[in-house]
């Protein structure tokens, strides 16, 4: 193998070696948020991202990686804090362990080259799988959007769903993980949290969603909105999506918008997020009866 050498490209600086006919990455200097590698250097092809290569890129938000790409090793990504969007060929890879450790902001991984609903939409659900769902066996991105992909991400879902709330709490106590769970409560709200986090984005993302599994989900938001012992619903649409519609939009199809808590829901809201506090009166007066003309002219 050649010696090292290095190359500006968009968003930063890339250090590749050359093997016979390919290039491999060894590390990425980044200087903006988004990041372009290309498909040929020196016109070989670039097949190769190495262990570590982008390990800790804080600046990272958004990467396009090369279409002749064939491996992605260990924590290749790992703790790039700010990660949101990745973009890579539609073909089998060589995952390494780990690739997007702790990217806890990572949105979407969609195909090259394809910007229909149905891909964007199995980028944001493939999206979820290292991190949120933690199946590595799901982590196939040349399946992602497939009807078989899809069916296994539901199941995946589903067994997700099921699972006690407290389960895990005890075990990160016995590891001395106290200082990150403070207690039961807290830990029951966060999982609750992370479960309505994956109902919205299945429902938000429904390619290939059968009615039945659409229920499931509706009925578990429903059933953790405002007013519910766990509001868990209405605090991931409040708290961490406030000014984006759609999922006040799911929210309400959800079910979660009901006649027992619309008046609560709008006063704690006040007067943030006046465009959202509109769109909920107008779901009311058109979808549950008549609101009050006044209410309907005043966001107060």
């Amino acid at each position: 193998m050649n010696k090292e050498k290095q190359l500006d490209i968009k968003g930063g600086i890339l250090h590749y070696q050359v093997a016979e006919d390919e290039v491999y990455i060894t590390q990425g200097q980044v200087t903006e948020s988004q990041v372009v590698i290309p498909d040929k250097i020196e016109g070989l092809p670039v097949t190769k991202i190495e262990k570590k290569a982008f390990l800790s890129s804080k600046q990272l938000k958004e990467i396009f990686l090369p279409r002749g790409l064939k491996a992605i090793e260990d924590w290749a990504f790992a703790y790039c804090s700010q990660l949101e969007s990745v973009w890579l060929p539609k073909r089998s890879l060589s995952i390494g362990r780990g690739i997007f450790k702790e990217c806890e902001k990572l949105f979407s991984i969609c195909h090259l080259d394809d910007e229909s609903v149905e891909a964007m939409q199995a980028g944001r659900l493939l999206g979820a799988v290292p991190l949120k769902l933690e199946a590595d066996y799901l982590f196939v991105p040349e399946k992602a959007g497939e009807e078989e992909w899809l069916l296994r991400f539901d199941e995946k879902l589903k067994e997700f769903l099921a699972v006690p709330d407290e389960e895990g709490y005890t075990k990160m106590v016995y590891c001395g993980e106290e200082d990150i769970v403070a207690n039961m409560d807290l830990y029951l709200a966060e999982r609750r949290r992370a479960k309505a986090r994956l109902c919205f984005l299945r429902l938000m993302n429904d390619t290939g969603l059968s009615e039945e599994l659409r229920k499931n989900l509706s009925f578990y938001l429903a059933s953790h909105t405002k007013g519910c012992d766990s509001e868990a619903a209405w605090e991931v649409v409040f708290k961490e999506h406030g000014n984006e519609q759609e999922y006040y939009e799911a929210f309400a199809e959800a079910g979660c918008l009901t006649e027992e808590n619309y008046d609560s829901i709008l006063a704690q809201m006040k007067d943030q997020y006046p465009e959202m506090k509109g769109y909920l009166m107008r779901y009311k007066s058109q979808n549950m009866g008549e609101s009050d003309f006044f209410d309907l002219l005043s966001l107060d």
